[in-house]
Parts: C-alpha cells; structure tokens; sequence
C-alpha cells in the first residue's frame, strides 16, 4: 500500500467522521445539555423525534469521536519529529481554548492537544504495547461509571449535584436564556460548561478514552488496519453485531427505567462498551468502501473533506451556533430532534460541496495553512505532499 494511498484512506475516514459527529454535536448547538444526556427532560421522544434519538444513540454517539481519536492518534504516528508534534499540540491547546470559550463550549481540540502531549511519545512503540495499553485506558472510562453506578446510594452531595446539576430545570432555563442572548451573556454559562468539560469531565471519562483510542489508532496505523488489510469480514461483522447488540441493550434499560439516573449510569456503561466495537467496525467498512469505490466523485468528495478536517470541524461549530445562538439567529431550544437530523444531513451537503471546490484550487484548509504556519512559519495553501502531515482534530 503506498504512502498516497494510505493519506488517502485516512483522508476519506477522516471525512466520514466528520460527517458523523456532526448529528451529535448538533443537538448542542442547539438545546441544553439536558437534551443530550436525557431526552425526557428537554425535547420530545415521540415519533420521529424518538427515532432520530435512538438512531442517534445506537449509530452515532460516541463511535465517530472514537474513530476520530484514533485517526488522530495515527496521524501523531505520521507526524514527524519529536519537537514539532508537541509544537502543534501546544498549538492545538490554544485552538481549542478560543474554540471552547469562544464558540461552543463541546470542544474536543484541547482535549486531544492535552492528551496527546502526554500519548506522543507511544507512536514508537510496539503495535502490540501500544495495543494492550489502549485497551486498559479504554476500559477505564466504563469501569468508572459502573463504580459510581454501583456506589451511588452512598456518594457524597458534593458528587450527586455535579452530576445531577445539568438535569435540574433551573439549569436549563438557564442555558435556554443565555443562549438565546448575545454573545456576552452567553460566555459565563458556556465558559461554566467548557471548563467541567476540560477538566472533570477530562479526569473522569473524556481523557482515558482519547488516550486509548490514539493508542489504539497507532496500533491500527502499524497493522495496516486503515489501509489494504483491514479487518477481515467475519471480525468486522462479530464488531457489528456485538456492538449493536450491547447499544441496544443500554439503550433498553434507559427506556424500561425512564432514564432515572442510576439506570442511566448502568446503561452508560453498556453504551460505552458497545462503542468501542462499532467505531471498529465503522472504520474498517468505511476502508473497504474507500478502496473499492477509490475513484468515485463521492469518495473523492469526502477524502475532501477529510483533507480540510480542522477547518472543517470548526466551521461546524461556527455555522451551528450563528445559527442558534441570540447573537445569529436565535433558533436555541426550538427545533425538534428529527428536525436537527435532516439539518445535519444539509450540513454535510454544504461542507462536502465547499469541501471539493477548496481541493480544485488548494490542498490545505485556511485552518490549517494557519496552524501549520504557526509550527513552521510556513502559511502556504499549496497542495500536500506525501510526506506526513499535521495531525488533524
């Protein structure tokens, strides 16, 4: 498998990530955080909205972001030197701070900048080390909430109000009336937000999955599991239908406990083991498709997009809030679930579209003209050469 042929497979997975988180992280562009961690508090579930939940729940959450950390942590493999690739992690920081308290609170860039400062180091690694450390990492996450499932009786307040806090009404009028404001009396709530995110939330979930998932993307880079190899088909279907069937079963204890919160941390336990075959079973069908429909326009289109990712991923978070936020056109809180699934489907169109004609005339981003110009001083939007790139979020 050459070396143009692996950036373009990792272009295309890329691209469908991108594709795929945007259903998620729409939902918070534009309702409370109450809407995404318990669909009875804020929203509808009846019909068309309930089945754009599950779908979303079941296909979505969690497994694109999984995938997306593992691209990033192959891409840290293909990365250079030791000195520029924490350049641009430290960089990536900086991005992802103006991200989360400029934009939208549900940044992932500071995320993966901290996490990977301190996974950097694995990419020399052997595929089998950093395969085993990759999963312990993973299960930590899980193996956290199943204890404070299981301890949840006895947890002190002070534990029992974080995490409650976002479920209370009061908190969601709250958001309600800040996000349909300007942008300055959004900051306070959405700074509240984004700093429980880049750092409780950081210690106890978000960051040991990040890890193990770069862990496991170097592993998988090494392997040749984003390229000609891929999984074999029989493995690829165990993935599915175990990590389906695990979903699923997390999905049905929230709706036989009414998503009462200890049933909630016990399914998220399911929903968070079952992420972790599906995102593997995504990748390795979205590689098969790349390499056999390689010279199709829409394949193409999405190896686009993939080659855009930074830019990409912020101007999804730009176009979402302008278009809910008081400061654009102050939709918060006000469109139903199914409504938010076809509106990130016409996203896709867009970013695909925009995507495509950037690439006839450019090879990177303006994002990432800026972030690599920044690590090498070097501001060109010339295309790529086939030497390893900057790791894209």
């Amino acid at each position: 498998m050459s070396q143009r042929v692996r950036l373009a497979t990792l272009d295309v997975l890329r691209g469908f990530c991108l594709l795929g988180i945007l259903v998620m992280n729409i939902q918070s562009f534009a309702m409370p955080v109450a809407a995404y961690l318990n669909p009875t508090v804020f929203g509808s579930l009846q019909g068309l909205d309930g089945l754009a939940w599950v779908l979303g729940r079941l296909l979505f959450d969690c497994k694109f972001l999984n995938l997306f950390a593992m691209l990033f942590g192959a891409s840290l493999v293909l990365g250079g030197d030791d000195t520029r690739p924490r350049r641009r992690l430290a960089w990536l920081i900086v991005f992802g701070l103006l991200h989360a308290y400029g934009i939208w609170y549900g940044d992932v860039l500071f995320t993966y900048g901290v996490v990977g400062m301190l996974v950097v180091g694995a990419r020399t690694w052997s595929p089998q080390r950093q395969l085993r450390l990759g999963l312990v990492l993973v299960s930590v996450g899980p193996a956290l909430t199943l204890a404070t499932a299981l301890a949840f009786d006895h947890l002190p307040h002070s534990i029992l109000d974080e995490f409650l806090k976002y479920l209370d009404a009061r908190t969601v009028e709250r958001e309600l009336a800040a996000f349909r404001g300007d942008w300055l009396t959004q900051l306070p709530v959405r700074a509240t937000i984004a700093f429980s995110g880049q750092t409780s939330s950081l210690l106890y979930e978000t960051g040991w999955r990040a890890a193990g998932f770069m862990l496991l993307g170097m592993a998988a880079l090494q392997r040749g599991l984003f390229a000609a190899t891929s999984l074999s088909p029989r493995t690829t279907l165990l993935f599915w239908v175990s990590g389906l069937a695990v979903t699923g079963a997390g999905i049905a204890v929230q709706f036989a406990w009414g998503f009462a919160p200890r049933p909630w941390l016990f399914a998220q336990v399911l929903h968070e083991v079952g992420a972790v075959p599906l995102a593997l079973a995504i990748g390795s069908a979205v590689v098969r498709l790349a390499r056999r429909f390689a010279t199709a326009t829409t394949t193409r289109a999405i190896a686009s997009l993939g080659g855009v990712a930074f830019t990409a991923y912020l101007m999804q978070s730009l176009l979402g809030t302008l278009l809910f936020g008081g400061h654009g056109l102050g939709a918060f809180g006000t469109w139903s679930r199914a409504t938010l699934f076809l509106t990130a489907c016409a996203f896709w169109t867009l970013q695909v579209l925009l995507a495509r004609l950037w690439s006839r005339h450019f090879g990177r981003g303006p994002l990432e003209a800026l972030w690599r110009g920044l690590v090498r001083k070097d501001f060109s939007l010339r295309p790529r050469t086939l030497h390893a790139e900057e790791p894209s979020p």
